[in-house]
């Protein structure tokens, strides 16, 4: 019986956490698959809140990296990335979430009252970008991939009295497509 080729792993770096706000926002913990090629990325404390009749606005950051180092004869060719999160808005009260992996940004704007009356939501955000690859220096190198970025922004403001709103992103799921 012949031996199967077993599937390359790849191996990550620590994330780096490059910006937060507020400042105790911070990844959790990063969960690896055991051949590396999906990654759970569990963030505390990255949300924001006001209310109309006190704060206005509000705002929450989290921006990171992370390495990855993929094995010779392994092509790193596309990223996806699922962000989830909830949304709180009342009277008025609007939430704008950007995210950002690698070279794909989208953002969407909210404003309560939200869809069939409902004062909070979950959602899940699929992102896909391409790999970015560093150009090959020499016939058969191995190329070499910019290590992947994620970014959240979370912007709320709340115009009367009686508005209010609350925003928060927990987790980023991702998965890395190889050939």
């Amino acid at each position: 019986m012949a031996d199967l080729a077993q599937p390359a792993t790849i191996q990550w770096e620590e994330f780096s956490q490059l910006a937060a706000v507020p400042a105790h926002s911070r990844v959790a913990s990063v969960v690896k698959s055991p051949d590396g090629r999906s990654l759970s990325i569990l963030i505390e404390g990255l949300d924001a809140q006001c209310e109309g009749n006190g704060k206005k606005s509000a705002t929450a950051v989290l921006v990171g990296s992370i390495e990855a180092n993929i094995p010779a004869k392994t092509d790193w060719t596309a990223t996806r990335a699922d962000f989830r999160g909830q949304l709180a808005l009342t009277n008025g009260a609007r939430a704008t979430v950007e995210l950002g992996l690698a070279r794909s940004v989208e953002g969407q704007t909210t404003v309560a009252p939200l869809q069939g009356g409902a004062d909070s939501i979950e959602f899940v955000r699929t992102l896909y970008s391409p790999s970015e690859t560093a150009l090959h220096t020499a016939e058969g190198e191995a190329p070499s991939y910019a290590p992947l970025t994620i970014s959240v922004q979370l912007t709320l403001t709340c115009p009367g009295k009686d508005s209010a709103a609350l925003a928060a992103v927990d987790s980023v799921d991702l998965e890395l497509w190889l050939r």
